[in-house]
C-alpha cells in the first residue's frame, strides 16, 4: 500500500505529526462553541465579528492545524524533503499558531481587539515560517512530482495569502494603506481557499487516491496541469481586481471549473477502486467532493443569479468538503504512524493498523459528519438550525478526539516493548 515513492525511513518522529492532529478537535470544540452561544441571525452574515471568530477558529485552529501537522508528514515521505531537526521546528509553529488563533478569534468573538496585536505576529511569523521553511526544502527536490508541485504552489499561495492578511490587518488598525480593503479581503481568500488549502489537497489526492484505494492513477495531464492553472488564474485574478473589476467573475467561474473537473475525477476514481471494501474513509472522500462539486456549481450561479444564499450556500459546502478530506485522511495517516512506528521498535504485539481505530468507531465518526451536513440543510428554513450544527460539530468533534487518543495509548502502552 506505501510503497510507489515512498521513503518511510526518512519519516518523522510521530509526536511531530500528533501535536498537530490531537488540536484540531479542541478547536473543534471551540468553534462548536462559538457557533452554539453566538446569536443564530449573526452568523448568517459573514462580516459581523463573530462569524469572523468562528470562520478563523475552523479555517486556522482546524484546516490550518490539520495541513501543517501532515506536511510535516509528507514532506520527507512523499517528496524526499528532509527537515532538520523536526520536533524543535514542530513544537515552536505548534504553540506559536495554536496561540495565536486562540487570541485572533477571541478578539473578533469578545471585541477584545487590542488581542490582535499579539495574535497578528504569533500567525504571521509561525505560518510565515512554514510557508518559507516548507517552500525551500520542497525547491531542492530533483524528482518534482505533481503531488510536490501542488504543495509548492500550495505553500507559496499560504504565502501570498498572509501578504494580503498583513495589509488587511493594517487596515483593521487604521492605518491608511491606500488600498480598497473589500478587493484585498476577496484576493487574501482566493488565495487561502483555493491555493492554500485546495491545491493541498488536490497534491495530497493524486498521491494517496491511487495508493489508499488501489485506484487507477489520475490522468497525467490533470495532475500535471491542474494546481499550475489554479495558481495563475488566482494571479489573474489580482491583475483583474484592480484593472478591469468586472472581469474577476470570469476567473471565479473557470477556478469553478477545474475544481469541480477535480471532484468528478476524483469520485470516478473512487468508484473504480479494485477492492472495494466498506471503509469510512472512502465514503468522507466521496462526501467531500460531492460537497466540492456542489460548492463550483452554487459559485457559478452566484455569478449570474445576484443573491447571497448561493454565495453563502458555496462557502458552507467549501468548507465541509474541507473537514471531510481532512477526517478521511487522518484516519488513514494515524494508523498507519502508530503501526509503522511500532513496527521499526520491533514491537511483537504490534497490532493491525484496522485495529488501532476501530472501523465501528469511524463509521460512527461519519453518521455524526452526516449529521451536521443535515443541519447545513436546515439553515436553508431556519437560522436556529445553527443550534443543531453547533451540537453535532461538537459531538463529531469529541468522538474524533476521542478516536486518535485512543490510537496515541496504544502507541504509548506498546512503544517500549520493542526488540529493535
Amino acid at each position: 500500500m506505501f510503497n510507489r515513492g515512498l521513503s518511510l525511513e526518512q519519516a518523522p518522529p510521530i509526536s511531530v505529526i500528533m501535536r498537530f492532529f490531537l488540536t484540531i478537535p479542541l478547536f473543534g470544540l471551540f468553534s462548536a462553541g462559538a457557533i452554539l452561544f453566538a446569536d443564530a441571525d449573526m452568523l448568517l452574515q459573514w462580516d459581523t465579528p463573530g462569524t469572523v471568530a468562528v470562520v478563523h477558529l475552523l479555517m486556522l485552529g482546524v484546516v490550518a492545524t490539520a495541513m501543517v501537522g501532515a506536511l510535516f508528514q509528507m514532506l520527507p515521505v512523499i517528496a524526499g524533503a528532509s527537515i532538520s531537526e523536526p520536533e524543535y521546528h514542530a513544537r515552536w509553529i505548534h504553540i506559536l499558531m495554536t496561540l495565536g488563533t486562540v487570541l485572533l478569534a477571541a478578539a473578533f468573538y469578545f471585541n477584545l481587539y487590542f488581542l490582535m496585536h499579539p495574535s497578528v505576529p504569533l500567525l504571521l511569523g509561525s505560518l510565515g515560517f512554514v510557508s518559507f521553511m516548507m517552500f525551500y526544502k520542497l525547491l531542492a527536490v530533483e524528482n518534482k512530482t505533481p503531488s510536490v508541485i501542488g504543495m509548492m504552489i500550495s505553500i507559496a499561495s499560504l504565502g501570498v495569502g498572509l501578504i494580503f492578511a498583513l495589509i488587511l490587518t493594517a487596515i483593521f488598525m487604521d492605518m491608511d494603506v491606500g488600498l480598497d480593503p473589500l478587493l484585498l479581503r476577496a484576493i487574501h481568500l482566493h488565495f487561502m481557499l483555493f491555493g492554500w488549502v485546495g491545491v493541498l489537497v488536490m497534491a495530497v489526492a493524486f498521491q494517496v487516491i491511487e495508493m489508499f484505494y488501489v485506484t487507477p492513477p489520475y490522468p497525467k495531464e490533470m495532475s500535471d496541469l491542474l494546481p499550475i492553472a489554479v495558481f495563475a488564474l488566482l494571479l489573474v485574478y489580482i491583475l483583474f481586481s484592480y484593472l478591469i473589476p468586472e472581469a474577476t467573475g470570469l476567473v471565479d467561474f473557470l477556478l469553478s471549473l477545474l475544481f469541480f473537473s477535480f471532484a468528478f475525477m476524483t469520485l470516478r476514481r473512487l468508484n473504480q477502486r479494485k477492492r472495494p471494501v466498506v471503509d469510512a474513509t472512502v465514503w468522507l472522500w466521496r462526501i467531500g467532493m460531492v460537497s466540492l462539486a456542489a460548492s463550483s456549481v452554487t459559485a457559478v450561479l452566484s455569478l449570474f443569479i445576484y443573491s447571497d444564499l448561493f454565495l453563502s450556500v458555496s462557502a458552507l459546502l467549501f468548507g465541509y468538503f474541507v473537514l471531510s478530506v481532512i477526517y478521511a485522511m487522518s484516519y488513514k495517516i494515524v494508523p498507519f504512524l502508530v503501526w509503522f512506528h511500532l513496527n521499526a521498535k520491533g514491537v511483537p504485539e504490534c497490532p493491525m493498523m484496522g485495529d488501532i481505530i476501530p472501523a465501528k468507531r469511524a463509521m460512527w465518526h461519519l453518521r455524526l459528519h452526516l449529521a451536521l451536513l443535515a443541519g447545513g440543510v436546515l439553515l436553508l428554513a431556519t437560522p436556529y438550525a445553527w443550534k443543531f450544527i453547533g451540537v453535532a460539530l461538537a459531538a463529531e468533534s469529541l468522538l474524533y478526539g476521542f478516536n486518535l487518543l485512543g490510537a496515541v495509548r496504544i502507541y504509548r502502552s506498546l512503544k517500549d516493548k520493542g526488540v529493535l
